[in-house]
């Protein structure tokens, strides 16, 4: 393990220099280089919507989530065959009927209400 020593002022300066300059490659050149490659094909070519620099960041940030999410996931879809789900979709439906069968029936009886008589403006 390496152990860095920052000895005075100069040092911390140096130490602010390299995070900065540290960030600038790893943000300010993705971020920019986007920005040239959309203005350049979609802005010149097809006459589409012109990027800042800001919007090459947002560009570069997504397009470095869809390459995270691509090559290395962090959740998995699974897709079930249809055949095993219509099987246990069968096997569900029988042990329903199989519960209601062994309660016993009860009937109800649901009465429509008597219409409104509805009010006559014609005097």
């Amino acid at each position: 393990m390496h152990v860095f020593h920052i000895r005075g002022f100069s040092g911390l300066l140096l130490l602010l220099l390299a995070v900065v300059s540290t960030l600038a490659i790893a943000v300010l050149l993705p971020a920019s280089f986007m920005m040239v490659l959309w203005n350049a094909v979609v802005y010149e070519a097809f006459k589409g919507p012109e990027l800042g620099l800001y919007q090459g960041f947002l560009l570069w940030g997504a397009i470095a989530v869809l390459i995270k999410l691509v090559f290395n996931p962090q959740f998995q879809f699974q897709f079930q065959n249809m055949a095993s789900h219509k099987t246990d979709a069968k096997a569900k439906s029988t042990t329903m009927q199989s519960e209601k069968a062994e309660e016993p029936a009860t009937a109800t009886v649901i009465e429509d209400p008597a219409p409104s008589p509805t009010p006559d403006n014609q005097h």
